[in-house]
């Protein structure tokens, strides 16, 4: 009881002190909140122009970070400032005010300095390796693999590159990690020690992920497939649309996207490495001269390697290789050419629509499935003597 009435003596003998505090620490939250985040957004996006690289995604999450961080310490503040108020000595929590002031402001000068330099730092870093890493490999790739075509050195280029940019982020980010929490006054001895131990006991249970990983980096040193390849892999089929260390993605025609893990990969069919084969039969019906089909098919060939378009698609023009079949009710030819990886779908489609134009137009037959039925072996049957008597 008598605690209470000293407070409420308290307060009303520095009620001005009071009102005051409170009053001036809303403002600064309500000013903090209402443009505070708008404030600092716009200055990282003005950093985020000096220096190389995209990290807009962070500007949002630093800026709340940063404003409540200012926010605590307005609303401590704000505490002491009404403690000493309650209190019977004001002079005490002045000092108090003034020191805790001092310390943060010595902490963030000598401390909060190094940290926001050591963030900068990683930040510009990585930016840099992310610009820096696609051109310098692209430069190695393109001396490496001269003479091959373009598409190809941009896909071993992506591929390499993304991987290499991911792990070399990773590097940035620990060793900006262990350098703030220097900073913080952490131990990393201890710390490295026990993370050295859990270490062990993980990878006991992670055999599969290093496994994956190993399997991983084999593909990427090997080039069995790439980011942008056409290829099967592990009896899944589909556009490769990524590629790191530990899975390859893939997307079919459904547009369905497939994870596969790298250890999982025992059989990689890659459809579109260096070029692609243009291969499909013809069926013409049996009663069709064969050498003039031939020709024909030849010369469509030809023509589409002339042409403008489909041309620059075409290594080698489609050819008949040879009469492939004897089937049910057609003779299939086999045809086949060469193109740019990933267009051998694209040309055999054209391929056909010509072929179907010009055959209508020759009167070449693409026959359909159909059937000659013998009765016995006899010249004639009763049933069909009777069909041929006329009638009355």
């Amino acid at each position: 009881m008598d605690l209470l009435i000293a407070l409420r003596q308290n307060a009303a003998e520095n009620f001005g002190w009071l009102i005051a505090s409170l009053t001036l620490a809303s403002v600064f939250l309500l000013v903090l909140w209402r443009w505070g985040p708008a404030l600092i957004e716009r200055t990282l996006y003005w950093l985020d122009e000096q220096f190389p690289g995209d990290f807009s995604a962070l500007h949002r999450p630093l800026s709340l970070l940063f404003t409540s961080a200012l926010s605590l310490v307005i609303l401590a503040a704000a505490g002491l400032s009404l403690a000493g108020g309650l209190s019977d000595n004001m002079a005490v929590t002045q000092a108090i005010l003034l020191a805790t002031a001092e310390r943060a402001g010595g902490w963030l000068l000598d401390r909060g300095l190094k940290i926001l330099l050591i963030l900068l730092l990683a930040l510009f870093l990585k930016r840099l390796a992310f610009r820096a890493i696609p051109k310098a490999v692209t430069n190695y790739i393109r001396t490496r693999e001269s003479g091959e075509p373009e598409a190809e050195v941009e896909k071993d280029a992506r591929t390499i590159s993304t991987v290499v940019g991911k792990a070399t982020g990773v590097v940035i980010g620990f060793g900006a990690l262990f350098m703030t929490l220097a900073q913080l006054g952490i131990e990393l001895g201890p710390l490295l020690a026990a993370a050295g131990v859990v270490g062990i006991a993980v990878g006991f249970g992670a055999q599969t992920f290093i496994r994956d990983v190993i399997a991983g980096f084999f593909i990427i040193l090997e080039k069995q497939y790439r980011v942008g390849d056409v290829a099967s892999i592990a009896g899944i089929g589909g556009l490769v649309e990524d590629i790191n260390l530990r899975r390859t993605v893939l997307r079919d025609l459904d547009y369905t996207q497939h994870f596969i893990p790298n250890g999982e990969v025992r059989t990689a069919s890659n459809l579109t490495k260096g070029k692609s084969r243009v291969n499909l039969n013809i069926p013409v019906a049996y009663k069709e001269d064969l050498d003039r089909v031939i020709a024909v098919l030849n010369e469509i060939g030809q023509e589409m390697a002339k042409d403008p378009i489909w041309g620059s698609l075409i290594l080698a023009p489609p050819q008949v290789l040879r009469v492939d079949k004897f089937a049910d009710s057609a003779v299939e030819i086999k045809v086949l050419g060469e193109t740019l990886p990933i267009r051998q779908w694209d040309v055999m489609g054209e391929y056909r629509l010509r072929t179907k134009r010009i055959f209508d137009r020759l009167g070449i037959e693409i026959p359909y499935p159909h059937r000659t039925l013998y009765w016995g072996g006899q010249p004639s049957s009763p049933v069909m003597e009777r069909r041929r008597e006329p009638e009355g």
